[in-house]
C-alpha cells in the first residue's frame, strides 16, 4: 500500500513539475527580448539624448546612470556594453568637457573592462570586440607594455575579419594621429580605403574616387544587416560625413592634399549633407588643404580647424551629433524598435 502511495505521488510530483515546466517555458524570456526591452530603460534613453546633443558635460552622469544600473544587474548586456561606450565618448571628448588628465588611465582601464565583460557576455557583437581592442590598445600606449600593444592589436584584426565594413573604422582611427611614417598609420589609411571597396564598390580608383552615386543613396529605412556601418542611421545621422571628414585629414597628413580635397568632396554626396553640424569645419577643411599639410603635424596646434578630427575632442560628434534639423527629422522615429528589428546587437548573429 504505502508503495503504491509513493509511485501515485511520484506521478503527481512528475505532473506537477512538467505542468511548471511548460509554463516557465511559455513565459520564459529569450536571450533576444532580455536584451531589448532594456533599450527602453530609462538610463539608455539618457546615455542617447546627450550622446546625439553632443553634452560632453554630461558624460559623467551618463556614466553614474549606468553603472548604478549595473550594480543592481550585472548581467544587463545593453548597461555593460554602453559603460565601455560612455568611456569612450569621454576619452575621445572629454578635454573638451574638462575631464582632468590623472583620470584618463582609469578610464581606460574601465573601457576595457566593460568591453571585454559585454563580448563575453555577447561574442556576436563584434563593434564589441573592435573596442575592446581599442582599449587594449589605449592601455598599452599608457603602460608602454608592447605585449599588451600586440595583444590588442591581433584582436583588433580578429574583429576586422569578422566585421571589416564596421572595424577597419574602429581600428583605424586610433592611429590617425599617429606619425605618418610608421607601419600602424599606412595599414590605418589603407584600412579607410579597403572599406570604401568593402561598402560601396568592388573597385575605387584612389586617384579619382568617383563613389558619389553610392554614398547619395538614403537607406535609412532598409534593414542592411553589416553594410549598416556604411551609412548614415538614428544612431550615427552622418556617420558618411564623419567617415570622409577623417579620411581626408589622415591623407592631408601624408602630404597629399589634391586627393584629400577629393575624399572631403565625398562628405558632400550623404544625403544628410546640408543638416550636418560639422559641414563648416569640412569646407574650411577643402579650403586650407594645402595649409593643413604642416598644421596637422604640429602637435602644439589647437582648435578644431588646427587638428585632425580624431584629436579635436568632437571625435565621436561629428558622426553621431544632431542638428536642430537632425532632431526633427527623428522626432516620431520609433528608435527602440529600430533596435530590435535590425538586431543592433546581433544577439542572433551578424547579418550578411
Amino acid at each position: 500500500m504505502k508503495k503504491s502511495v509513493l509511485v501515485i505521488a511520484c506521478f503527481v510530483f512528475a505532473g506537477v513539475v512538467s505542468i511548471l515546466s511548460c509554463r516557465k517555458s511559455k513565459t520564459e524570456k529569450s536571450a533576444f527580448d532580455k536584451v531589448y526591452e532594456r533599450v527602453n530603460d530609462p538610463q539608455n534613453h539618457y546615455f542617447w539624448e546627450q550622446f546625439h546633443n553632443g553634452n560632453i558635460e554630461n558624460v559623467k552622469t551618463v556614466i553614474s546612470k549606468l553603472e548604478q544600473q549595473y550594480q543592481e544587474d550585472s548581467s544587463n548586456l545593453v548597461a555593460t556594453a554602453h559603460l565601455g561606450f560612455a568611456r569612450f565618448w569621454l576619452l575621445s571628448e572629454g578635454l573638451r568637457g574638462g575631464i582632468a588628465p590623472e583620470e584618463i588611465p582609469g578610464h581606460v582601464a574601465d573601457a576595457r573592462k566593460y568591453f571585454a565583460k559585454a563580448y563575453q557576455m555577447n561574442p556576436n557583437d563584434k563593434r564589441l570586440l573592435g573596442f575592446w581592442a581599442d582599449a587594449e590598445m589605449a592601455q598599452a600606449g599608457m603602460t608602454q607594455s608592447q605585449e599588451l600593444l600586440q595583444q590588442g592589436y591581433a584582436r583588433g584584426l580578429e574583429a576586422i575579419s569578422a566585421w571589416p565594413e564596421f572595424n577597419k573604422f574602429t581600428i583605424g582611427i586610433s592611429f590617425a594621429g599617429a606619425p605618418v611614417q610608421v607601419p600602424f598609420f599606412q595599414q590605418a589609411l589603407e584600412w579607410q580605403w579597403t572599406t570604401l571597396e568593402d561598402c560601396y564598390t568592388a573597385s575605387v580608383d584612389r586617384s579619382n574616387p568617383a563613389i558619389q552615386e553610392f554614398i547619395s543613396k538614403d537607406l535609412s529605412g532598409h534593414n542592411l544587416g553589416r553594410k549598416r556601418a556604411c551609412y548614415n542611421s538614428w544612431i550615427a545621422p552622418h556617420n558618411i560625413e564623419g567617415y570622409f571628414l577623417n579620411m581626408g585629414d589622415m591623407i592631408v597628413r601624408t602630404g597629399d592634399a589634391a586627393t584629400a580635397k577629393k575624399i572631403y568632396a565625398l562628405a558632400k554626396a550623404s544625403p544628410n549633407y546640408d543638416s550636418w553640424a560639422f559641414r563648416e569645419v569640412l569646407e574650411k577643411r577643402i579650403r586650407n588643404a594645402e595649409r593643413n599639410i604642416t598644421v596637422f603635424l604640429d602637435n602644439a596646434q589647437q582648435g578644431i580647424d588646427n587638428v585632425i578630427i580624431a584629436s579635436s575632442g568632437y571625435n565621436c560628434s561629428s558622426c553621431h551629433k544632431m542638428s536642430t534639423a537632425d532632431q526633427d527629422r527623428f522626432k516620431n522615429y520609433d528608435w527602440v524598435g529600430y533596435f530590435k528589428t535590425r538586431d543592433i546587437y546581433s544577439v542572433s548573429g551578424l547579418k550578411p
